[in-house]
């Protein structure tokens, strides 16, 4: 069985590829460990390129390694923290939803903090009528107050905030391997957000190997398409062109699966979402 939460995972990690702030850059960033200039590529009548597919090979290898390793530990360190795992659980769930909203391009909306209290209000009104329970009432609450503390503290502003770096050298094989292990711990700022979450969702499970698998699949649906980019170099720089006028759509349907499992970790309804599965 094929736990839907590591495949949460897997899309995660193509949710991230295609997110604004990366997808637009990969061209010249697959340019830069390769060696290999875009205008030297389009000039090209043959569409893969060894050299940008070897060197793309190496970059995905070294950030997949340290995702793992990253897995691992979260899922290790988790195993220690199982006597407050309830409490845990309810405050991680409540930053996965920051995280969520960050992603959904919430804090952009001029009106959010009103909305962010209509959201309370409506809550309030679940609890009063008795939808929902006084325990979920609270724990939603709850959630919606680290929300509140983390905007007005702003670290979605800082989160916005994009890294611009000029590339001079020429990398090797071996380079792009060290550039993929430093793209890992110098993950762009708006995709923290989704890989903090799948690490949090990682030191929640049972095993070392669980954690580290759900950082495994992450690591691939991120490094498939950079794969598929490097193979298809030149098709890939059209597709990038094309493809922008849908960054809403992944940065919304990205949002969307952030705060959902932000929800059911606050509700500890994540152990429900986790057994349904589908056989491979």
């Amino acid at each position: 069985m094929f736990e839907v939460t590591f495949l949460g995972a897997f899309l995660a990690g193509i949710l991230a590829f295609l997110s604004p702030c990366v997808l637009p850059i990969i061209p010249a960033y697959l340019s830069y460990i390769s060696g290999v200039g875009v205008e030297e590529v389009q000039k090209e009548s043959k569409a893969f390129n060894t050299k940008i597919f070897l060197s793309t090979l190496f970059f995905v290898i070294g950030f997949s390694i340290v995702f793992t390793l990253l897995g691992a530990g979260a899922s290790f360190i988790g195993q220690f923290l199982r006597a407050y795992q309830t409490e845990i659980a309810k405050i991680g769930g409540g930053l996965v939803i920051f995280f969520g909203l960050h992603f959904a391009g919430a804090f952009l909306r001029p009106n959010f903090l009103k909305e962010l209290i209509g959201v309370q209000a409506f809550l309030l009104s679940l609890y009063l009528f008795e939808v929902i329970s006084k325990e979920a009432f609270l724990n939603l609450t709850g959630a919606l107050a680290i929300v509140l503390a983390l905007y007005v503290f702003g670290v979605h502003q800082y989160l916005y905030r994009q890294l611009k770096k000029e590339a001079k050298a020429k990398a090797s094989y071996i380079g792009a391997f060290l550039i993929g292990v430093v793209f890992a711990f110098g993950w762009t700022p708006c995709i923290g957000p989704v890989l903090g979450s799948i690490l949090f969702l990682a030191s929640q499970q049972e095993t070392v190997r669980e954690g580290a698998v759900m950082l495994f699949l992450f690591s691939l649906g991120l490094g498939i398409p950079f794969l598929i980019a490097g193979l298809l170099f030149s098709l890939f720089l059209n597709f990038v062109k094309k493809f922008g006028r849908f960054f809403g759509v992944v940065e919304f349907a990205g949002g969307v699966l952030l705060i959902s499992l932000g929800v059911l970790l606050v509700l500890d309804k994540l152990s429900w979402f986790a057994s349904l599965g589908v056989g491979i």
